[in-house]
C-alpha cells in the first residue's frame, strides 16, 4: 500500500465516488428483495443514476486535484526529508571514521601550546589555532582526551564548511569527501572555497578534485616537502573510493 494511501482516502474525489458507486451497486444486489412500490424508483431510472455514478467516478479520475496533489507532494517532502537527514548523519559519521585519523596523522600532537613559524600564530593540539572561541596562547595545556575531542568537533565543522562551499560533494564516495576535508582543515575554507578543487566538486567532478590535491604544497610562499608528502596521501585516500 502506498505511504500516502490516507492522503488519497480521505481526499481524492474519484476514490470518494468509487466508494460511492460500489455502495450503490450492492444495494442493486438487493434489488429482488424489495417491491418496486418500496423503492418508489422504477427499475430504468435506478440503472440510470447508476449509469451516471459510474461515468462521473471514471471522468473525475481526469481531473487535476491541485489541492490534493500539494498535500501528497508535502507528505512526501517530509518523509524525504527526514530520510535524508538520518543518511546525512549516517554519511557524516563514516567520513569523520575515515578522515579523522588521517588529519590527525598529518598534524601529528602536541599538548602544550606551541609557536607556528608558518602560521606566525600558537596552535596546540592537532593544529587548533583556538580554545573555547580564543586564541591559543603560551601556557595552555590539553591531553590527549581533550585534544582528540577537539579534533573531532573541528574537523566536523570544516566538513559541514565544505557542504556549504561545494554541496554535490555530500554525493561523493565517503574517501573523497574525508580526503578533502582533511585538505581544507590544513589550507582553511577561505582558500577552500576559491580554489579549483572546490569547482571541480561542485561540477562532481571527484576524480578531477582528487587531482588538485598535490597543487597545495606551499606555506608562507614557500614550497614544503612535508605538504607534498600530505597531499600525496589525501589524493591515494581519495582516488582509492573511485576505483
Amino acid at each position: 500500500m502506498i505511504k500516502e494511501w490516507k492522503l488519497v482516502a480521505t481526499k481524492a474525489w474519484s476514490f470518494l465516488l468509487s466508494i460511492a458507486n460500489a455502495i450503490f451497486l450492492a444495494a442493486a444486489a438487493g434489488w429482488e428483495t424489495f417491491a418496486p412500490e418500496d423503492l418508489h424508483l422504477e427499475t430504468s431510472t435506478y440503472l440510470m443514476v447508476g449509469a451516471m455514478l459510474a461515468a462521473v467516478t471514471g471522468g473525475s479520475r481526469l481531473i487535476q486535484q491541485q489541492k490534493l496533489a500539494e498535500a501528497i507532494a508535502a507528505y512526501l517532502a517530509e518523509q524525504g526529508g527526514a530520510i535524508s537527514k538520518k543518511a546525512a548523519a549516517g554519511i557524516m559519521a563514516a567520513v569523520l571514521a575515515v578522515g579523522v585519523p588521517l588529519t590527525a596523522k598529518w598534524e601529528g600532537l602536541v599538548n602544550d601550546a606551541h609557536w607556528d613559524r608558518f602560521g606566525q600564530v600558537y596552535d596546540i593540539c592537532h593544529g587548533d589555532t583556538q580554545i573555547d572561541g580564543r586564541p591559543v596562547r603560551p601556557g595552555d595545556h590539553k591531553t590527549d582526551a581533550e585534544c582528540t575531542a577537539m579534533l573531532q568537533s573541528r574537523w566536523a565543522e570544516f566538513y559541514t564548511g565544505m557542504l556549504r562551499i561545494a554541496p554535490p560533494m555530500q554525493q561523493a564516495p565517503v574517501e573523497v569527501q574525508a580526503a578533502v576535508t582533511s585538505w581544507a582543515y590544513n589550507v582553511g575554507l577561505g582558500n577552500a572555497a576559491k580554489s579549483t578543487l572546490a569547482k571541480k566538486l561542485r561540477a562532481r567532478d571527484w576524480r578531477g578534485a582528487c587531482n588538485e590535491l598535490p597543487k597545495w604544497t606551499r606555506s608562507g610562499g614557500r614550497f614544503l616537502q612535508g605538504l607534498l608528502n600530505r597531499r600525496l596521501d589525501e589524493r591515494k585516500l581519495c582516488l582509492s573510493g573511485l576505483n
